[in-house]
């Protein structure tokens, strides 16, 4: 929450930018490279950030034929997107964000195991599979 120093190694290893003040499970298989936490974020337990999808149009959808360190491929040709939360915003435990979703806003509430599709509007209150609008 308080350290500096571990916003910064974050940041620097991981390329996970996490803002002063928030709080969570912030590991870089829950939360990969690309990932911008804003100040005073609460994330819940168990909150999830896959950042590309399996590519439906191959002959495999396993990864050796997208991701080069696994020895199949020369390079990497599937988008990883990345994902912006918001400032002031809070997580419930087990939130799935897929990579539909870039944003999660300012002040948005997201109930626990909401799975998100696709981007939360600023001070927005949405929960369910898959997430929806619940109030402002």
């Amino acid at each position: 929450m308080r350290y500096a120093s571990l916003r910064r190694l974050m940041s620097e290893v991981h390329g996970v930018k996490v803002g002063a003040h928030s709080y969570g499970c912030f590991d870089p298989l829950r939360f990969p490279a690309g990932v911008t936490v804003g100040r005073y974020v609460s994330v819940g337990p168990n909150v999830a950030a896959y950042r590309r999808n399996h590519p439906m149009d191959r002959l495999s959808l396993h990864p050796y034929f997208y991701r080069p360190v696994l020895g199949a491929s020369a390079d990497a040709d599937v988008e990883t997107a990345s994902l912006e939360i918001a400032a002031g915003s809070w997580l419930g435990a087990n939130v799935l964000v897929l990579p539909g979703c870039r944003r999660i806003g300012r002040g948005a509430v997201v109930a626990a195991g909401a799975v998100l599709t696709k981007d939360v509007p600023d001070y927005a209150i949405v929960g369910g599979n898959p997430a929806k609008l619940i109030r402002y």
